[in-house]
């Protein structure tokens, strides 16, 4: 038998999934009646009666849901039961209409310090004795059951408070009230189960998520190994970067329970080119700001230092564009710099007579150029942009400098050249297309 709700919730979910619609009703109502404050039960009885054909019940559980969520500082967890919504009945526009009146740019409700609010925490309330026979305390079937669950999903007695100030939502409390009206209307609800693939590296990539609930991870190909970047949690916005960019998924983002995400196309965004350039240039802001994140826990060299000092490493660098084709690094010159990948990848090559072998590639967050300088020698391959994207970058006074301050740091970037320089030998051994002499210096 559960002792708690969250174990009481996680059968009625499997109910449901199961299809066993009533046995879910009931498991909800019991739930309710411990926590009226949970987001999942109340949809959950909505999603029910839904699927009992029962859509004017269901609609008036999404409408009293979608309401009071979006007043108590849950905005996404208001969008998500006005989709649902909308899914049953046309006609939500003027719900539409109060939330961004609520969260829209200019808001005198909305306040970047606002305290988050928090949900019940299931895990910590145990179940009455009575909840423990769930038959007995909820004995009804058929449309009495389903009466009584939409009764007790639309009641609001027992819920918080409103608060006087609303957390703002991630890059959308950023627009006008006009231009998040639209963003709203076009906001497509997608629900995944744990272990769902919500987006795959290497794929084509021409929406972005906001996380309305759920926890979901983020990992990336490294070397041949999944490194996870992180676990994101509900407010979350990712897949950004894919859209700005048009460049393939960066990497892939998993559900780790079960999930509501908020979904935003390109072909939206075109269409409503003129009204949603608000987003547009938000969207860019935010992707930047996640781009120096990523560096940070992909790079080996910011992986390496304390957490201070990542940041402060990083405000040294100047950003630069690279394009295709651009030689960053010439052999035989003298080194410029360090520079770090931030976006796109470039190309390492050596060159054998008139023609130039490529030796390696670089990616988001590795850094050349570092050898020439610890070594205090011309640079030994030649470094070519192998998509348009940005770099970061060190000059060698700075980099001067930086040793000086941080002495630990040339250990850290000796450590790396050392193992790119066996990398090399190794790869240019099993390829034999350059001789053991001719290790590559950057």
């Amino acid at each position: 038998m559960p002792r708690t709700l969250a174990e009481l919730w996680r059968e009625a979910d499997e109910a449901f999934v199961r299809g066993e619609y009533d046995l879910s009703l009931r498991r909800c109502i019991v739930v309710l009646q411990g926590a009226p404050g949970c987001f999942e039960a109340r949809m959950r009885v909505g999603d029910a009666l839904l699927k009992r054909d029962l859509p004017e019940l269901a609609s008036e559980v999404y409408k009293v849901t979608a309401w009071h969520f979006t007043k108590a500082g849950f905005p996404l967890l208001g969008i998500t039961a006005l989709k649902m919504l909308s899914a049953v009945e046309q006609g939500y526009a003027d719900a539409l209409e109060v939330l961004a009146g609520l969260y829209a740019a200019g808001s005198d409700r909305v306040a970047a310090d606002a305290p988050r609010p928090r949900l019940p925490e299931l895990e910590r309330l145990e179940l009455s004795a009575a909840g423990q026979n769930i038959d007995a305390v909820v004995p009804l079937q058929g449309m009495e059951l389903c009466r009584l669950a939409a009764s007790l999903a639309q009641d609001e007695r027992g819920l918080a408070p409103y608060p006087e100030k609303l957390p703002p939502i991630p890059l959308f409390s950023e627009l006008g009230e006009e231009d998040f009206a639209a963003v709203l209307a076009d906001l497509r609800l997608r629900r995944f189960y744990p272990g769902g693939v919500i987006l795959e590296e290497g794929r084509p990539g021409d929406s972005f998520f906001l996380l309305a609930r759920g926890e979901v991870q983020v990992t990336k190909q490294v070397g041949g190994e999944s490194l996870t970047l992180a676990r994101l949690s509900d407010g979350a916005v990712f897949g950004e970067m894919a859209l700005v960019s048009r460049e393939p998924r960066a990497a892939t983002v998993r559900a780790l329970t079960q999930s509501d995400a908020l979904e935003l196309g390109r072909e939206q965004l075109e269409r409503r080119a003129g009204k949603l350039t608000g987003v547009a240039r938000a969207l860019l802001r935010f992707t930047r700001s996640r781009l120096l994140a990523n560096v940070v826990a992909l790079s080996p060299v910011l992986r390496s230092l304390p957490q201070e000092d990542r940041h402060a490493l990083l405000d040294r660098f100047v950003s630069t564009g690279m394009k295709k084709g651009q030689v960053l690094v010439e052999e035989g010159q003298r080194g410029l710099g360090l520079f770090l990948v931030l976006r796109g990848d470039a190309e390492v090559k050596k060159r054998e007579g008139d023609a130039l072998v490529p030796v390696a590639l670089l990616r988001e967050g590795d850094v050349f150029g570092e050898i020439s300088l610890l070594r205090e020698q011309p640079t030994t391959a030649t470094v070519i942009g192998g998509r348009d994207g940005e770099l970061l970058f060190l000059s060698r006074g700075e980099f001067e400098r930086l040793l000086a301050a941080r002495p630990a740091l040339r250990k850290v970037l000796e450590d790396i050249s050392e193992e790119r320089l066996r990398e090399t030998r190794a790869r240019l051994s099993e390829t034999d297309v350059l001789g053991d002499d001719e290790i590559v210096l950057i």
